[in-house]
């Protein structure tokens, strides 16, 4: 037995064996290595890392002493974080590693960063940190979507070609990036949702601009946008690009966005929500643009100034003050909105909107009054754009806009709301008028000095004008008639055109040269002009007119009458129509034409109206045309020179791009010799292929581009030439891509061999001569070679080129090859004999050969040869440098053969040779070997090229001999190969190391010696300039240093000159400028470094030094840009932190604050909370000292500051007048105001509505409250205190205030002060008529009436007698006729009244004055005063027939006629309600129209007739309104007959509980029963096919095939034809082989749902088929799929309401034995739907399609009992699982938007089957029945829904859940008929409860008469119109082909009959 001491040692010995194990794979990096082994694989087990690549698991998993955890092709086996991993060195994805690392909501933290070149990391709910650069690139990807997922880059990201990130959504946490954030060309950035946070922690470059950036290196666009931006901090970012944010950008902090680049390039930002920004500098615009050009409201926080601000977005508005430096540009529909706040811009250029309050500051140095529009919505005196515009607009809903200055109106004005108050001022207009509020004109002037359209509203005081002058062009009346109190004048040759309307002038009427025109003539203008050209190929067209315009029978234009004017044809009025759709305007003065289709480049348009339409005075326009050309569409076109596939191109040739029309580049730049190179790709074979270096130039026209090669092609060289589609012409229209290729022309002269060859020895003596070809040969004057000819082209002499001729013949074979020689003798034995051709032949490319000899010696047979062969060697022994691909040859002195005196031949020739590694021990080097023709040339071509500097042996054996049996000696030889590897070369620190030390040196060590590229030596001197050391990166500012190079030339030594900067990126890089000695020069490399952080963290104090005004409740912050932690390192907790931090009064003496201090999670945030108040305006000082670090232990330094709490001082108050004052006015104002704004002192406001209840105001002699109203300001600190009446003169006033308080809730106590007051104001006068009067009664008296008494300026009283004299009365005017009178004053001497002496004429205009002759009892006399009025007129009153818009009525709507004046029956009698009916009419369509019914009443004032039709209007109805010439006012003047045609709308307004209508509720209902019905139609086929089975088990064909789907329902047929499935069928027999069976089921369903008090009834229609495959595997057990394909139509009610739905499901399914008469059936199944949904309504038909995803399953538990009837008892659940996605439907107002829905459902069954099996002679039959009890179970989320116009409104229709008992029979049979046919049919009924059932019809057939024919029919039901019969045939011909042919007959009511006979062949695999 072991001792325990043994025990002891033993383990030990094994845990030091361990630990050295463990030892030796300590801080290696870490690879993951997990097995594929089908198990889940997580992070932290060490079985899944090794030291090495692909190496044995068991390593312990990384941490931050290891290097780097390295997932590469080692392991592609996804990872999961099972628990939050260490924190580890750095990550790096690559090498072909294409798994997910999946965090599993788990934290993965890394020092260093990720490197993700490949795989995919899934933060899925972790957290993804590192502190290091982290790059994405290659196909890598990260995806943090999903919830709860964080990402946290400590450094730059850069996301690189091929890289994916997918940002997280969430808050403002959840994607921090602290350094630069990159997205390079080619990368993909996923940002939908969140917020990108940049809490950047660089600091600035030596030159002070920020050393991060924002690099977007394509700009904006999808893949590389940012949702919400948020930058953070202290520290700078700059940008590198243009860039664009989806929704809102936030500043927060002191650090800044600088929008230039470091070159100084400025760069646009696109914001798409809203911009806030909380520090004046944080945004530094320089040149560059901001662009808001969002879709939904924007607000603009800035505190920064903007350089160049553009507005795109309608609705845009500022929040605080702003300013533009440049120029604020708002475009065509879009509106800034500046909300009250003040804007300095530097240029406005405006053809927008521009919206103002007119209370603030604006500040704009050059203002735009050429274009656009200016818009006040509040109130003020004086404009504060100033007194000049384009475009002016009020829209004051409750306010008015006062001019103190003329104004100039270069474009129109508009009172779209509230009122325009002229001051007195004159306006000056050259646009329209038009006032839709209030004008008031006092006494200024409206010139309109352009051409104008004037919309006056009306008349009346706010309608009126008092001078209008005509100086410009023309000005038209629209809609309206016009008053002018005063005078109009004309002053120019323009015309006034009244359009029919009323134009009442009181004053002198002057036209001059100029005239008033009853109508203007109307015109018409085109848009797109006459002539125009360019016209955009998608344009519509516009007719503009310029007055309303009007069928020339007095009908209204309307959309659907206004196409029959307009001629739109192809080039002119005779060519082809054009087909188009014409709308008209509202104001009738537009036309709008939309083609139908675009037109077609550069076609030529007409358009014309013919003189079809009018005025509304009658006057027809002329027939006018024009004539455009569309714009240039079409891409230009190029030509190729050499063409596509050319052959026997030229080699020095150039190649030529013809295009048919100018170009330029696409950046619209012009084209030159300069920029043309980079258009073109040229290489050699194809795209792939190398560059083939040339010169592009383009010619003056840009048409023709020349590409002049540098050097000319080679033989035969088959050529790649392409451009891009980078070129465009003058239209914008881009070229197609487009290559060819092309091949040169041979210019290789043909070579040739000799045979015997050259030097030849022992030549037999009777041998011909032959020479070889390369390729075909023909004379050189082209033409052929022949046996006759070709004996001239050859020399064969004796000895040498002078011996002496030998006779010959000589030939040429067919091919043109070979010439063979045949001397006319044999040879002398040792003759020496010469051969010659010259250059006397070519090829056909006429490359003529060069002259060539041979000589060789001849030998006599039977003469003895005695001397072996000699080799030769080629490389030579001992050769080196020789190329890496050379071969190798031995040539022989002479023919050889093997020494058994068998040929070598190819075939043999390797086994003589021995090819080897450096020497003959090496190992073998694999080649193969070859022998010419003449047996004395070996050539060894070896497998592979040699490595660089290998040593090669090569030997042959004594194996081969001449023809006399003379051996070789065995030879070898040995030779070097070339060096041809490029040094190595390492970094140290290595690439994106984070972090370095700041002192190290950096070297590059190469694994040999290197040299300069120039063969000269390295050293210390010269070595600097081949190093680049700069800061970031490659574009970076340099880095100085001093490098230098050991004395073995291989390690470089970088010093920089300082220590880097902290946490500085240093790019290191060389280029490929050394070499090796045999001049392998390196590939340029670079890396980029990390210095390390040895910046102390900043930090910001909340409130801010010197604060002032701080709420005394407040807590102070202290926020730090990085992580925290005692200088101890120990971590800060709530319960430490209070020690660090100083909370004193006054300053660093004061006395102790008592605080609690707590830190947040991230320890960045301290949270100092005061244990109490501080006291009214303390001062504060907080402090912290050098106690806390980052984590590389920076220290911060001790900081300070002070702020002062907020102010506990009461609001004091002043009154006007003051108290004791002396007196003043009886009229007077009391004014109260405070010091600082004030509140009731329960904090609420103080308002118009409550100041009152706060002020006492009394009169000190009996205290007798005096009345008054009250209102305090805007800034709460003046209260105006105006009487009811004016005060009793003499009175002492007191007036006193309530307690309020400030803002910090110091009250002021109540208090009060007096003044006297004294009447000063003289009398009011009131002239009766009043000034200004019109249509006064002739008979009528004048008063005057005072408003207190008078008397004569002497303190005399007034009397009947002396009033006379006081009074003039006159006509017209001051200087008139005196009108006789007698004047009388009342006993109060308040009323002068004037009784004429005879009445006044009619429209007689009339004067009367007083001097200032009288005064009140104070001596206050009146100023002389006078009024005109003019005494009634005989015009008849005029009616507006109205109802809810002017031209289209309410369904539901009443009509008003609406008179100028009372109206009564032209009998004198008052019109009432019970006779004002009989003078209306009220008609559909025109006069002609059926009479509607109606009942009518009549106002009081008898000014309004109001008709309230007794039914309401259909929508869209035309209804046709009018009054006869049949009444009259009270002075006998007769209305004008008068009409109205209306169109009558189902308005919004109208709209009620969509619950309440039936259809409503049986489409939901519908919806959640279809979806119910498709699952059990997708279970029951395979559910009954399982039966079918276990009776058919003994069968072996169980498939039912050849089915061919057609279905006439479309969506179906789309979705049989993508499957495939016809084919699939009809190759059902090969596909699957004997093991599978196929099989399908037709279904036709018709059933209906009951009616209830809520819900319509519901008829249902079903078709559909499933098609399966299944395998049995014993005899009770099954497994297949199958699929289903249906249509279900549901007609809901009687009013055309009906849902179309498509369905296709796909389901497994299987049965297994339980027992041994029991069994499981199990189904389950997915699927998707489509419903095309209709429904009617009272505002027409609304149509809409709702998208749906199904679950479901089936489990049955069943039983078999044979005993000759099979009973077979079953159990069965169903479950399924509906969503219904959220739609709309559309059409009319009446769309309804419905809400996603969720429907579960389930069925507890038990039924029993039974079956039978009958066999006859002619058949089998299997009859079926089944009963079956079920309990279903719905439970389906309420239906909630809300009419689109109404969005916020929701309706809910709760659904209960339901529980119905459903019972189902059924009986059927299958046929099996001996002669191959098998046919099936069953019914089924299925009722639930007594609410709804549904019955189906299921038949099929099939017929196989032998194992290579089968016949098959269908009968499928399709939609409710639609049925289709089809009859198939198949024939197998062999055992792969088979001939199918069909007939197909469909019927559908939309389309008639369509038969179809079809063929086709198939060859199975």
């Amino acid at each position: 037995m072991l001792s325990k001491k043994n025990i002891y040692l033993a383990l030990f010995i094994i845990f030091i064996a361990f630990a050295s194990n463990a030892e030796a794979c300590s801080g290696q990096n870490r690879y993951w290595v997990a097995a594929d082994d089908g198990n889940e694989k997580l992070w932290h087990d060490n079985a899944n890392w090794s030291c090495s690549s692909g190496g044995s698991g068991g390593a312990s998993a990384p941490n931050s002493t290891n290097r780097v955890a390295i997932f590469n092709g080692g392991s592609t086996v996804d990872a999961k974080l099972g628990q939050n991993a260490n924190k580890i060195k750095k990550l790096k994805i690559y090498n072909g590693y294409s798994g997910t690392i999946n965090l599993n909501g788990k934290n993965l933290p890394s020092k260093q960063g990720f490197l993700v070149n490949d795989g995919t990391i899934s933060v899925n709910g972790g957290l993804l940190q590192g502190w290091g650069w982290t790059t994405i690139q290659y196909g890598g990807e990260v995806n943090a979507s999903g919830s709860g997922s964080r990402i946290k880059i400590g450094h730059n990201l850069s996301i690189k070609s091929g890289g994916t990130l997918t940002a997280p959504d969430g808050g403002n946490d959840r994607f921090i990036v602290r350094g630069g954030f990159n997205i390079h060309s080619g990368g993909t950035f996923n940002h939908n949702n969140g917020t990108v946070t940049l809490p950047t922690k660089w600091g600035n470059t030596s030159s002070g601009k920020p050393s991060a950036r924002i690099y977007i290196e394509d700009g904006p666009g999808a893949g590389r946008d940012f949702y919400n931006l948020r930058k953070t901090g202290r520290k700078n970012i700059y940008l590198g690009n243009d860039i664009e944010i989806k929704n809102n950008l936030s500043i927060i902090g002191n650090g800044y966005i600088y929008a230039q680049d470091l070159g100084g390039t400025n760069y646009d930002i696109t914001i798409g929500g809203n911009w806030y920004q909380n520090k004046n500098t944080s945004f530094q615009a320089r040149s560059g643009k901001v662009i808001f050009n969002g879709s939904s409201a924007q607000t603009i926080d800035s505190r920064s100034n903007f350089n160049t601000l553009r507005i795109y977005n309608s609705d845009v508005s500022l929040t605080r003050a702003a300013t533009v430096t440049g120029t604020l540009r708002i475009f065509s529909g879009a509106t800034l909105d500046i909300n009250g706040y003040n804007l300095t811009a530097g240029t406005l250029n405006n053809t927008g909107n521009l919206q103002l309050k007119g209370t603030e500051t604006l500040t704009i140095t050059t203002k735009d009054t050429d274009s656009g529009t200016i818009t006040y919505d509040g109130s003020a005196t004086g404009l504060k754009y100033g007194n000049t515009y384009y475009n002016l607009a009020i829209n004051s809903p409750s306010g008015t806009m006062t001019l103190n200055a003329d104004l100039d109106v270069n474009g129109s004005l508009t009172i779209a709301n509230g009122t325009l108050n002229t001051g007195n001022n004159d306006i000056s207009v050259a646009g329209n008028w038009t006032n839709s509020g209030s004008f008031v004109s006092g006494t200024g002037k409206v010139t309109f000095d352009g051409t104008s359209d004037i919309v006056t509203g009306g008349t009346g005081d706010t309608h009126d004008f008092y001078d209008v002058t005509l100086g410009g062009t023309s000005a038209s009346q629209s809609i309206n008639a016009i008053a002018i109190d005063n005078d109009f004048e004309i002053t120019s040759s323009g015309t006034w055109y009244t359009n029919c309307l009323a134009m009442t002038v009181t004053g002198t009427t002057t036209t001059g040269s100029g005239s008033i025109a009853t109508t203007l003539s109307p015109t018409v203008t085109f848009s797109p002009a006459n002539s125009a050209t360019g016209v955009a190929a998608g344009s519509n067209l516009t007719l503009t007119f310029n007055t309303a315009v009007r069928n020339t029978d007095d009908s209204a234009l309307s959309d659907s009458n206004v196409d029959s004017l307009i001629t739109l044809k192809e080039t002119n009025s005779s060519g082809a129509d054009i087909a188009f759709d014409a709308t008209i305007n509202s104001d009738k003065t537009m036309i709008t034409i939309n083609p139908d289709s675009d037109f077609s480049s550069l076609q030529s348009v007409y358009v014309a109206i013919g003189n079809t339409v009018e005025n509304t005075c009658g006057t027809a326009i002329s027939a006018a045309s024009a004539t455009f050309t569309a714009a240039d569409t079409a891409a230009p076109t190029l030509t190729w020179s050499p063409a596509n596939s050319a052959t026997a191109v030229a080699v020095d040739s150039n190649i030529t791009l013809t295009f048919n029309e100018a170009v330029r580049n696409i950046d619209d730049s012009a084209l030159s010799d300069s920029n043309v190179d980079s258009l073109i790709t040229l290489k050699a074979t194809n795209s792939s292929g190398a560059d083939i270096a040339f010169d592009a130039t383009i010619d003056s026209d840009k048409e023709v581009i020349t590409i002049n090669p540098t050097s000319d092609f080679e033989s035969e060289q088959v050529i790649y030439v392409a451009i891009g589609a980078t070129v465009e012409d003058s239209s914008g229209n881009a070229n197609t891509s487009s290559s060819i290729t092309f091949t040169a022309i041979d210019s290789i002269t043909p070579s040739l061999t000799f045979s015997p060859v050259n030097s030849a020895t022992n030549v037999a003596n009777d041998s011909n001569i032959t020479i070889t070809f390369s390729e075909a040969i023909r004379n050189t004057d082209d033409s052929a070679l022949t046996d006759s000819n070709i004996d001239s082209l050859i020399t064969l002499k004796e000895t040498n080129s002078s011996g002496s001729d030998i006779a010959f013949d000589a030939t040429i074979d067919s091919d043109k090859k070979i010439i063979t020689i045949n001397p006319d003798s044999d040879f002398s034995s040792e003759q020496v004999i010469y051969v010659a051709i010259g250059t006397t032949v070519e090829d056909d490319a006429n490359n003529a050969i060069s002259a060539s000899s041979a000589t060789f010696t001849a030998r006599e047979i039977g003469v003895a040869d005695t001397t072996a062969p000699t080799i030769t060697f080629n490389p030579t022994n001992s050769a080196t440098g020789v190329a890496k691909d050379s071969n190798i040859t031995l040539t022989f002195s002479e023919a050889v053969r093997n020494i058994n005196n068998t040929e070598i031949t190819n075939s043999n020739v390797d086994s003589l040779i021995t090819l080897k590694l450096t020497n003959s021990s090496g190992n073998d080097v694999p080649f193969d070997a070859t022998i010419d023709s003449a047996k004395s040339v070996i050539t060894i071509n070896p497998s592979s090229d040699f490595s660089s500097e290998q040593i090669i042996y090569v030997a042959i054996g004594a194996s081969v001999e001449d023809e006399y049996d003379n051996a070789i000696s065995a030879s070898s030889i040995t030779f070097t190969a070339v060096d041809s590897v490029s040094p190595t070369l390492t970094f140290d620190p290595v690439d994106l190391e984070n972090p370095v030390p700041v002192a190290d040196n950096i070297t590059i060590t190469f694994n040999e010696a290197i040299r300069n590229t120039d063969n000269t030596a390295l050293t210390s001197t010269n070595v600097d300039s081949l190093i680049t050391l700069k800061e970031d990166n490659e574009n970076g500012s340099d880095i100085a240093f001093n490098a230098t190079i050991d004395s073995d030339k291989k390690v470089i030594t970088i010093n920089p000159d300082s220590n880097l900067s902290s946490e500085q990126t240093v790019y290191v890089a060389i280029g490929a400028t050394v070499e090796d000695d045999t001049n392998n020069a390196i590939t340029a490399s670079s890396i980029t470094f990390v210095a390390a952080d040895s910046t102390a963290p900043n930090l910001d104090f909340t409130p801010a030094d010197s604060a002032t005004g701080i709420a005394v409740n407040s807590d102070i912050t202290i926020a730090f840009d990085e992580a925290i932690r005692n200088i101890d390192n120990s971590s800060l907790t709530d319960s430490n932190v209070d020690s660090l931090i100083t909370l004193k009064t006054t300053n660093s003496s004061g006395a102790d604050i008592a605080f609690d201090a707590v830190i947040d999670n991230s320890k960045q945030l301290i949270t100092i909370a005061p244990s109490s108040d501080f006291s009214s305006e303390q001062v504060v000082y907080v402090a912290i000292g050098a106690t806390v670090e980052d984590d590389s232990d920076n220290a911060i330094s001790a900081s300070s500051i002070t702020f002062t709490a907020a102010d506990s001082t009461a609001p004091t108050v002043a009154f006007v007048p003051p108290d004791a004052s002396n007196c003043v006015p009886i009229s007077s104002n009391v004014s109260l105001t405070f010091s600082e704004a004030v509140r009731n002192p329960d904090d609420s406001a103080i308002t118009d509505s409550n100041v009152g209840d706060l002020i006492t105001l009394e009169y000190t002699s009996d205290n007798s409250p005096v009345a008054f109203t009250a209102t305090i300001d805007s800034d709460k600190k003046v209260i105006t205190i105006n009487p009811d009446s004016d005060f009793v003169s003499g009175q002492v006033v007191n007036v006193a205030i309530e307690s309020v308080e400030d803002s910090s809730d110091n009250a002021m106590s109540a208090t009060s002060g007096t003044f006297c007051v004294v009447d000063s104001t003289p009398p009011v006068l009131t002239f009766n008529p009043s000034d200004s009067s019109t249509m006064v009664a002739e008979d009528t008296d004048v008063t005057l009436t005072f408003d207190e008494e008078i008397r004569l300026i002497d303190n005399s009283a007034l009397n009947n007698t002396n009033v006379d004299s006081l009074i003039t009365l006159k006509e017209n005017d001051a200087n008139g006729s005196d009108i006789a009178f007698d004047a009388t004053i009342d006993s109060d001497n308040k009323v002068i009244t004037l009784d004429l002496v005879s009445d006044l004429s009619s429209n007689q205009i009339v004067y009367v004055a007083i001097g200032a002759t009288v005064e009140d009892s104070y001596n206050n006399a009146i100023s002389a005063a006078s009024a005109t009025f003019t005494t009634g007129d005989s015009l008849p009153p005029t009616v507006v027939i109205e109802a809810v818009i002017t031209a289209s009525i309410a369904t539901d709507s009443d009509i008003t006629f609406t008179f100028s004046e009372a109206v009564r029956n032209l009998d004198d009698s008052e019109l009432t309600n019970a006779n004002v009916g009989s003078l209306i009419t009220l008609k559909d369509t025109d006069a002609n129209g059926t009479d509607l019914a109606f009942s009518a009443t009549i106002n009081s004032a008898k000014t309004v007739i109001t008709i309230d039709p007794t039914s309401n209007f259909t929508s869209q109805q035309v209804v046709y309104a009018a009054i006869g010439a049949t009444v009259e006012d009270y002075a006998d003047n007769v209305i004008p007959a008068s009409s109205k045609t209306f169109i009558a709308e189902y308005l919004a307004t109208t709209l009620t509980n969509p619950l309440d209508e039936k259809d409503v509720i049986g489409l939901i209902e519908s919806q959640i029963e279809t979806a119910q019905r498709l699952i059990q139609h997708s279970s029951k086929p395979v559910l009954k096919r399982m039966e079918f089975l276990r009776r058919h088990n003994d069968q072996n064909n169980l498939s039912n095939q050849g089915i061919k789907l057609n279905f006439v329902n479309s969506t179906l047929t789309q979705m049989s034809n993508a499957l495939n499935l016809p084919v699939f069928l009809n190759a059902t027999a090969d596909l699957f082989g004997n093991e599978w069976a196929v099989w399908s089921e037709g279904s036709i369903t018709v059933g209906e749902t009951d009616s209830t008090s809520a819900s319509s009834l519901k008829e249902i229609k079903s078709s559909g088929i499933t098609l399966g495959a299944d395998k049995i595997v014993d005899q009770n057990q099954i497994y297949g799929v199958a699929i289903r394909i249906e249509d279900n139509d549901s007609d809901v009610g009687s009013s055309g309401t009906t849902l179309d739905t498509d369905s296709l499901s796909l389901s497994l399914y299987g049965t297994f034995p339980f027992s041994e008469k029991t069994y499981i059936d199990s189904t389950l199944g997915v699927g998707i739907l489509e419903t095309d949904l209709t429904r009617k309504h009272d505002s027409g038909t609304l149509t809409g399609t709702r998208k749906g995803e199904q679950v479901f399953g089936t489990l049955l538990y069943g039983a078999e009992f044979d005993n000759d009837v099979t009973f077979s008892p079953y159990g069965r659940i169903d479950a399924g699982y509906t969503k219904l996605k959220s739609y709309s439907d559309s059409g009319t107002v009446a769309a309804i938007k419905y809400n996603e829905q969720k429907i579960k459902a389930a069925r507890a069954s038990i039924g029993l089957l039974i079956d039978h099996e009958i066999t006859t002679p002619e058949a089998t039959y299997m009859p079926n029945a089944r009963i079956e009890y079920g309990r279903d179970m719905v439970d389906a989320s309420d239906a909630v829904l809300s009419y689109n116009v109404y969005p916020n409104t929701d309706y809910t229709f709760n659904i209960d859940r339901e529980e119905n008992d459903n019972f189902r029979i059924g009986f059927g049979t299958d046929i099996l008929v001996e002669e191959g046919w098998i046919l099936s049919a069953d019914f089924e009924r299925e009722q639930v409860e007594s609410s709804s059932y549904e019955n189906s019809i299921n038949l099929g057939a099939s017929f196989q008469p032998n194992p290579d024919t089968e016949y098959s029919f269908s009968i499928i039901g399709g939609s409710s119109s639609a049925r289709q019969f089809g009859i198939d045939y198949d024939k197998s011909l062999s055992d792969d082909w088979t001939l199918n042919a069909s007939l197909e007959s469909s019927k559908s009511s939309n389309s008639g009959y369509n038969n179809t006979i079809g063929f086709s062949t198939r060859m199975s695999f």
